[in-house]
């Protein structure tokens, strides 16, 4: 062609491709959304921060939270144990697309999406919010259930609702999709914003339409919608737990085991993860799983099983391997001092139930630090995350010293107990713990540490399912 038409046809190229940029933008806009959220929970903040991050009007509900207060962070600092919250919480509320409120009521009124995202003992608040929906609704709504409840119970918060729209004569529709969430404390954003399933459990048409848009952003290299009913979507998240605490209980049985033949239980797990069919996923042994929703939900789903008839004789012996490990390090310590631990001094490095998180709920560490001042022991603690919940947690109990960081807990302790495996304690310094300790002991519930140096280094190492097997 031409040299004027070569010149043309790239132009027209390039306003081509300008106008379909100006299109799906136009587009995109048409797609924002005005929603609801409730929860007092680092989800239901990962929920509403995302969501208003993409776009969307979004008017987060914590219950009792006074609307006057300038700094959210100072009213909420559980806000501060996930990564990058804070600064996405506050870059929207400053952008106006997220608004704090404690007023249920004007979370009712305000958003066509309405998201429960509650703790899994937050029910009558459900309860509360459905009714108060039903009472105040002037339009059609749909309920997004994101939270932990046992079989069912969407349905009954749905049917509350219609229940009283039909008692006040309105013709109004509110929807229900259960959306369980898979999402992992320490990397809820990641999780929320680059998803590796999205489950929708719904029959309504129009509903599952207005999710699969609202999460189109989130969903554009490939389909990870799956679209189910709203039982089968509860259902399988109750599922997907209890799968996950049967490999950590099996683990931590083969663990006994492994210790009992002089075997190495990280050899093992090397081993099994080798297996495709099994892979290294949940593989750890540890002092048991914890977590605000882990660990009830399987003794919840425990309970679904048995009211459905069944004997649920697999998750009890779940449950009871994993009750029982939260006292290994206790019954280690208790033979190694020859069953007298009063007097001692424990250096106890993790509160939180998992890393990079500042959650203390069911954390094996609470226990196990309650057991040891029963004994009538000093127990000197560090967590990164953790130190003011545990400090919440336990009071003022006689004993107990919250240190500055993990090398002050060392000094003058009897032995070292590892709990959580932060990053932080995974290379520490030996000769300093051996040095600050009274005697080189060390019980290792994340087994972090390669027993072959610590015994080259001299001290005495307990893991879970390695390194010396207590007599």
């Amino acid at each position: 062609m031409s040299p004027c038409s070569v010149e043309l046809t790239k132009f027209s190229v390039n306003a081509m491709l300008a106008m379909r940029i100006s299109f799906m933008n136009e587009m995109a806009i048409s797609m924002f959304f005005k929603l609801t959220v409730y929860g007092q929970s680092l989800p239901a903040a990962v929920t509403a921060a995302c969501l208003a991050d993409n776009g969307n009007q979004v008017l987060w509900v914590i219950e009792g939270f006074d609307d006057g207060v300038d700094d959210l962070v100072l009213a909420c600092p559980w806000l501060e144990a996930e990564p990058g919250l804070v600064a996405l919480v506050e870059a929207n509320i400053l952008s106006g697309r997220l608004v704090v409120t404690g007023d249920i009521e004007q979370g009712v009124t305000s958003g066509s999406l309405q998201y429960l995202v509650l703790n899994s003992d937050e029910y009558p608040l459900a309860e509360k919010i459905a009714s108060t929906l039903g009472d105040l609704m002037e339009a059609d709504k749909t309920l997004v259930n994101r939270s932990i409840f046992p079989v069912g119970t969407s349905e009954i918060l749905q049917t509350k609702v219609l229940a009283q729209l039909q008692s006040r004569g309105v013709a109004l529709h509110c929807a229900l999709v259960v959306e369980p969430d898979f999402r992992v404390e320490g990397r809820l954003i990641a999780d929320f914003t680059r998803p590796d399933r999205i489950i929708l459990g719904s029959t309504d048409q129009l509903a599952i339409t207005q999710l699969r848009d609202l999460y189109s952003p989130f969903n554009r290299q490939r389909d990870v919608v799956m679209v189910m009913s709203p039982r089968s979507a509860e259902l399988t998240k109750y599922s997907v737990n209890a799968m996950l605490a049967t490999r950590i209980s099996f683990m931590n049985e083969v663990a006994e085991v492994a210790e009992y033949f002089g075997a190495d239980i990280e050899e093992v797990r090397l081993g099994m993860g080798s297996d495709s069919r099994i892979g290294y996923e949940y593989l750890y042994p540890g002092t048991g799983f914890g977590g605000p929703n882990f660990a009830d939900d399987v003794a919840t789903f425990s309970k679904t099983v048995q009211e459905a008839g069944c004997e649920g004789r697999l998750l009890e012996s779940v449950l009871d391997i994993n009750a029982s490990q939260r006292e290994v390090l206790f019954r280690k310590a208790w033979r190694h001092f020859e069953m007298n631990l009063k007097g001692h001094t424990f250096a106890v490095w993790g509160l939180s139930y998992k890393p990079n998180s500042g959650g203390i709920r069911n954390a094996p560490s609470l226990h196990l630090i309650t057991l040891l001042l029963d004994q009538g022991c000093a127990v000197q603690v560090f967590d990164p995350a953790a130190m003011m919940k545990a400090k919440e947690y336990f009071g003022e109990r006689d004993g107990l010293d919250f240190c500055e960081n993990p090398e002050a807990c060392l000094k003058g302790a009897d032995a070292l107990v590892v709990m959580t495996e932060w990053k932080i304690f995974w290379t520490p310094n030996f000769e300093l713990i051996k040095t600050e300790l009274k005697q080189p002991v060390i019980f290792d519930g994340r087994n972090l540490y390669d027993p072959v140096l610590m015994e080259r280094l001299g001290i005495t190492y307990y893991g879970i399912g390695r390194g010396a097997r207590v007599p």
